[in-house]
């Protein structure tokens, strides 16, 4: 019989082990209030999120195959009034959260936590509902829906910190491929796997990766990532509760380890995925988006919305040019030369971004609609932004990724100069409470009626200090269900 190569990583850090050991672990006692409160606003932040990602182009794509497949009614297919079994839903839901670049950023982590997360608890929950008369079934309480969240976005950080910033230099799309482990996690919890399953779906979901990085672009199937992430994360979980076997030291294996293969991370530093676990917590750097962009243009927005501030009679055609440096990370992934072929590579180019901001001022939704990425105006402008990697910001590592400096040079020979660190959103630059509340209800209106708007945040906030209940779940799981207001 040919085994595989031990692994001394394996053997002298065990880092798949102690990471579903801890996620099998967990106790709520054990998880601050803050870390609650945060995992509340995250989840509620992506339902919004996810339910205005119904309304596109693509998510009615995905949503209509699977409500044409059929099968077993267990989880909803947000906002459509559509059931299907536990282990479909995610691939839509997932796919709504991430079609328009508005859902969470966790920036060292390069992770959307959330796309897989929540799909992936509100499916488990579903399924736990609809096989209510079995052993050990039923709807999940406040507190075990709320733990599994947190479960999620941890580990799904952890894992990102390590392996983020180089999957993305490699080419990968780092946010579904990490948010494997994070969908894996939060289903497992549901699920009441220990820590040996935990294992298994660990290495069952890891083996489902691969996204792509040059699905940004253009194609549509950037949108999907995350929710084939999120299905895989179910799927695993659900087989490996059946006895199913994954690699069981996925993270640390040398041949063909995720770390290893997907990050070229191997050894000693793969202890930093679980320093200090459950002491030092990495679901609170996750961010709420300000805009609804690629995370990497956020900083760059926030300092020519600083500019534009304070030079309000500043016009596109008074601009001669906009330089912006920054890292090399983000020259390569944002600062290609803008081509007007769909909204996915609109959202993810600092270019046209910056350009529509300038010619708008304004940069929500309405600036990325179709009918806007190929405006003259804005495709004017945008030829004359330039993204350039910077040395120094290189230096500053992963955690200065996003660093910028943007430069504005107008024709008359003036210069606007402004340097933004952490984007607004950011965990050191936090949305209120007011803002992120009112992006979630701006964008749920847009499939929910004003009551299940409000009905829908009560128990979604009912999660930041969660009780051995069920209403606040069963509540959730009612809402998500129902058909769009304008259907009723």
């Amino acid at each position: 019989m040919i085994r595989k190569p031990a692994s001394p990583d394996a053997m002298s850090v065990g880092v798949t082990a102690r990471l579903a050991a801890w996620t099998a672990e967990l106790q709520s006692s054990a998880v601050p209030d803050d870390v609650y409160a945060h995992t509340a606003r995250l989840v509620l932040d992506g339902l919004g999120v996810g339910l205005f990602g119904s309304t596109t182009q693509w998510g009615a794509v995905v949503a209509d195959l699977l409500a044409e497949q059929g099968g077993v009614a267990e989880a909803a297919i947000w906002g459509t009034g559509v059931q299907v079994p536990a282990t479909q839903a995610p691939l839509a839901n997932g796919t709504f959260m991430h079609s328009f670049e508005f859902d969470d950023l966790h920036a060292a982590a390069v992770i959307h936590g959330a796309a897989q997360v929540v799909p992936a608890a509100l499916a488990v929950a579903g399924h736990c509902a609809a096989a209510s008369d079995r052993a050990g079934a039923g709807i999940p309480t406040a507190e075990e829906f709320a733990l599994a969240c947190v479960a999620g976005f941890e580990v799904g950080a952890r894992v990102g910190l390590v392996t983020g910033s180089a999957q993305l230099s490699r080419g990968f799309h780092p946010s579904p491929n990490t948010g494997l482990f994070s969908a894996a996690a939060t289903a497992g919890r549901l699920l009441n796997l220990d820590e040996r399953q935990l294992r298994d779906a660990f290495g069952i979901a890891a083996s489902s990766g691969g996204f792509l990085m040059a699905a940004q672009y253009g194609a549509m199937v950037k949108r999907m990532h995350p929710g084939r992430s999120a299905q895989a994360g179910v799927l695993a979980a659900m087989l490996a509760a059946r006895g199913f076997s994954g690699i069981d030291d996925v993270l640390e294996q040398p041949y063909g380890g995720f770390a290893s293969a997907y990050a070229g991370v191997s050894g000693d530093a793969l202890g930093e995925i679980v320093d200090d676990l459950g002491e030092r917590w990495e679901t609170l750097r996750f961010s709420v988006k300000a805009y609804p962009c690629c995370g990497s243009n956020h900083t760059s927005v926030d300092a020519l919305r600083k500019i534009l501030d304070y030079a309000p009679n500043l016009k596109p055609d008074d601009i001669e040019s906009i330089h912006v440096a920054a890292s090399t990370l983000t020259a390569e992934h944002v600062g290609w030369p803008y081509v007007p072929d769909s909204v996915t590579s609109a959202q993810m180019n600092l270019a046209y971004t910056l350009a529509v901001l300038a010619v708008d001022r304004e940069l929500f939704v309405e600036q990325f609609r179709a009918d806007r990425i190929d405006d003259p105006r804005v495709l004017d402008l945008a030829a004359r932004v330039a993204v350039q990697p910077d040395a120094d910001i290189d230096r500053e590592g992963r955690e200065g990724r996003h660093h910028i400096r943007l430069t504005v040079t107008t024709r008359d020979g003036e210069r606007y100069v402004e340097e933004v660190r952490h984007a607004l959103g950011s965990s050191h630059r936090p949305l209120s409470g007011d803002a992120a509340a009112d992006k979630y209800r701006k964008l749920a209106a847009s499939v929910l009626a004003p009551n299940q708007v409000a009905d829908l945040e009560a128990a979604v906030l009912a999660l930041s200090a969660p009780r051995a209940e069920t209403e606040p779940v069963a509540r959730l799981l009612e809402l998500v269900s129902a058909a769009p207001a304008a259907t009723r």
